[in-house]
C-alpha cells in the first residue's frame, strides 16, 4: 500500500519526440514500447496526483518542488 501514487504524464507526441531525440530510439521503437505499457487512462485511474510534463525541465522541477512541499514533506513529518 502506498501513501501517494504520482503519475508524470506528457502528450504522446512529445513523449515520442523526447525518446527519439534523447535516447536515439526510432519512432517505431518508441511506439512499440508505449504499446506494451499501461495506458494513460490506466495510470490516471490509480493515481492520487498527475503532474503534466509538457513544458521545460525547469517547469517540471517547479511542479515537483511544489509537490514535495505540499504533499510529500507533510507525509514524512508524521510520527
Amino acid at each position: 500500500d502506498f501513501a501517494l501514487i504520482i503519475v508524470v504524464e506528457a502528450p504522446e507526441e512529445l513523449r515520442i519526440q523526447r525518446l527519439v531525440e534523447d535516447r536515439n530510439m526510432t519512432e517505431e521503437q518508441v511506439r512499440a514500447r508505449m504499446a506494451s505499457q499501461a495506458t494513460d487512462e490506466q495510470r490516471r485511474a490509480v493515481a492520487d496526483l498527475v503532474i503534466m510534463n509538457d513544458g521545460s525541465r525547469r517547469d517540471l522541477e517547479r511542479a515537483v518542488d511544489q509537490l514535495w512541499q505540499e504533499r510529500i514533506h507533510p507525509l514524512l513529518a508524521r510520527p
